[in-house]
């Protein structure tokens, strides 16, 4: 992607959003629900222990999330159930929609780039001092969430096929 800091130009490319990330309390009841009304299917549910860097705490956590992604696309939908007391946790955060992602190549300057025009990063794989890591959760002054994620589609589409995420 090329550096389109101050020139006016979009900082992401519409066609790599590939998600809408979903909060949910119970996973499995969430797939249910939506194959009931869409006829979506689902990824095998992944269970991830996660590292993450929580800007208000200005400290490193430890929690865990379960995720599935919908088969169909071209834009997914992910359902994220969070361990108790976590970011992703819908008895203390809320259930329901909860940001949209998209591939970036460069998650660091993805999210300065988003700072600089006044947005706040709320969540992130890693401190700003080591790259934010894999992925950010930036919130829009207008109160927008969204999620700029290293680019790791070869991994989802084997597990949108059938294979597992890692």
């Amino acid at each position: 992607m090329a550096d389109l800091a101050g020139t006016g130009l979009p900082i992401i490319d519409w066609g790599e959003i590939f998600h809408v990330g979903v909060r949910v309390p119970d996973l499995q009841k969430a797939q249910r629900e939506l194959t009931k009304i869409t006829g979506v299917h689902w990824t095998t549910p992944a269970r991830l222990p996660m590292n993450v860097w929580d800007p208000r705490a200005g400290a490193s956590q430890d929690c865990e999330i379960t995720i599935s992604f919908s088969v169909e696309g071209p834009t997914h939908i992910e359902l994220i159930q969070g361990s108790p007391g976590s970011y992703w946790d819908a008895a203390s955060g809320g259930a329901g929609l909860h940001h949209f992602g998209a591939w970036v190549q460069d998650v660091s300057r993805t999210s300065e780039e988003l700072i600089a025009q006044g947005w706040a990063i709320e969540l992130a794989g890693s401190s700003p001092e080591n790259g934010y890591g894999g992925f950010t959760y930036a919130r829009s002054p207008a109160g927008i969430l969204f999620e700029p994620e290293r680019d790791s589609r070869e991994l989802f589409e084997r597990w949108y096929a059938g294979g597992t995420l890692f």
